[in-house]
């Protein structure tokens, strides 16, 4: 079974529509909420409707995928759909507050547009309404309904601590890739995990199934942080829609990461000086970084890591319990992976029976 384009475009279109109807309709809030429209692409900076760019919604695609797939459909599971999508929200309109991140989708963030107590409030906002997209769920079953809301703030929880230790490690010299991957587990995968298991609950899939595409859904999310993480350092800055490439800004991903911990040379030695500077990294300064981290080989490093956990999430396919639905789940990782980073993470990869 392949998901059409316009499939997705109807599903993500109940999404959008779930997500509306909770939004509060009380004249005096409505500045609020437009903010939250705006964030999400509805409204443009006057706050008038417009086709805007909006993010890929991966997760409640996968969160709906799922369901589809494993389940009883994907109606089912638009509650959940919408909820991970606003906690996705939540998380990005903090995140842009804590690092200080003008843009997002070429476009100014909330608190650069209107301040960042307006946007904490934006956020807080939206992270409550998540939590309502389940306990309103009408066609839930109370206790499905409340297992939905444990996963739902478990994932949350996780991504408060994967962002603690991202800011946290920023001001030390030097971070493990053990300690990194422990970070992107909790700040990316687990919403990732989360989506793929409502998915299966909401939808009534097996206990098993639930187990595997959580599973699914956690190597899933690792990979794509990897991807993401080697755009930041090689993709063109028109790709990723930032002011500044990871590497200019000295943030910890996974290619600084392992450049910091590359044995002692001259390019390793200088890479670690660079990130020693206390200020930003001028153009010709993040070049030079880049072309190091070409000469230590760290892009084929970083690359190997996100091949480890492309394969380890299409693994968890192939378990008895999912492997003969499994191909539209296969198509996403291949399609979500392929698309962020041109095809040149991994080869085809052939699903082998357990």
């Amino acid at each position: 079974m392949t998901t059409t384009q316009a499939d997705l475009g109807q599903r993500l279109q109940a999404v959008d529509e779930a997500v509306e109807r909770l939004l509060p309709t009380l004249p005096q809030f409505k500045g609020l909420y437009d903010m939250f429209r705006y964030h999400v692409g509805w409204l443009d900076r006057s706050l008038r409707r417009v086709e805007g760019p909006e993010g890929k919604k991966l997760r409640p695609t996968l969160c709906l995928l799922v369901a589809d797939t494993l389940g009883e459909g994907w109606r089912l599971a638009v509650p959940a759909a919408a909820a991970v999508e606003l906690v996705h929200n939540f998380s990005l309109v903090h995140d842009d507050i804590e690092d200080g991140s003008p843009l997002r989708r070429h476009r100014d963030t909330v608190w650069a547009a209107w301040g960042m107590p307006q946007a904490i409030n934006v956020g807080d906002a939206v992270l409550v309404l998540a939590q309502r997209a389940l306990a309103e769920a009408e066609k839930l079953p109370p206790e499905v309904g409340l297992s939905a809301l444990r996963l739902l703030n478990q994932a949350c929880l996780g991504l408060c601590e994967g962002q603690y230790l991202d800011l946290l490690w920023e001001r030390e010299a030097s971070v493990t890739a053990e300690q990194y991957l422990e970070m992107i587990e909790r700040k990316t995968a687990r919403l990732f995990q989360c989506a793929a298991e409502l998915g299966a609950l909401c939808s009534g899939a097996s206990a098993e199934a639930q187990r595997q595409a959580a599973l699914f859904g956690s190597g899933l999310g690792m990979a794509f942080q990897a991807v993401d993480d080697l755009l930041g350092v090689w993709a063109p800055e028109h790709q990723t829609g930032k002011t500044e490439l990871d590497l200019a800004s000295r943030k910890k991903s996974l290619p600084a990461v392992l450049g910091l911990a590359a044995s002692p040379s001259p390019d390793a030695d200088r890479f670690r000086a660079l990130f020693g500077l206390d200020r930003q990294l001028s153009r010709d300064e993040t070049s030079e970084a880049r072309r190091l981290l070409d000469n230590l080989g760290i892009h084929e490093q970083a690359s190997a890591y996100a091949r480890r956990y492309h394969d380890e999430a299409l693994d968890h396919l192939a378990h008895p319990a999912v492997r003969d639905r499994a191909a539209p789940l296969i198509e996403f990782a291949e399609t979500t992976l392929g698309e962020a980073y041109e095809g040149r993470i991994s080869d085809s990869t052939e699903l082998q029976t357990k």
